[in-house]
């Protein structure tokens, strides 16, 4: 399934993603030697076995908790499962904005080089 891409400049066509969301997502399966297509079907492959998981757990946690099956099971939230998820968003948040600050400095850079090469006018 992985294939190795040699191309950064991924066409995206999926209407109504931020310009962050959409160079998080490059970014990422570039990383993973992925295509769009291919990262894209990971990760939601990923969160929907996670989330099958969850509710099989929840399931199992609610028919035993009472010992009654016919009761409907409520969903409810497995608070370890939301950090983990969460500690695993804010790590891949942080490792695509890593290029950003080194971004910054060099347009910090060349406005200040910019600026000192004009001459004040008087």
């Amino acid at each position: 399934m992985e294939k190795r891409v040699k191309n950064v400049n991924f066409p995206w066509s999926i209407k109504g993603v931020s310009t962050e969301a959409r160079d998080f997502a490059k970014t990422a399966a570039s990383k993973n030697g992925l295509t769009m297509g291919d990262w894209l079907t990971k990760v939601i492959r990923d969160d929907m076995h996670e989330a099958k998981r969850n509710s099989e757990v929840d399931n199992k946690q609610v028919a035993g908790s009472d010992g009654d099956k016919t009761s409907p099971a409520v969903p409810h939230l497995n608070n370890d499962s939301v950090i983990k998820k969460l500690g695993e968003t804010e790590e891949r948040v942080l490792e695509a904005i890593k290029p950003l600050s080194k971004i910054l400095m060099q347009l910090s850079l060349r406005l200040e080089a910019l600026e000192s090469r004009q001459e004040p006018d008087s």
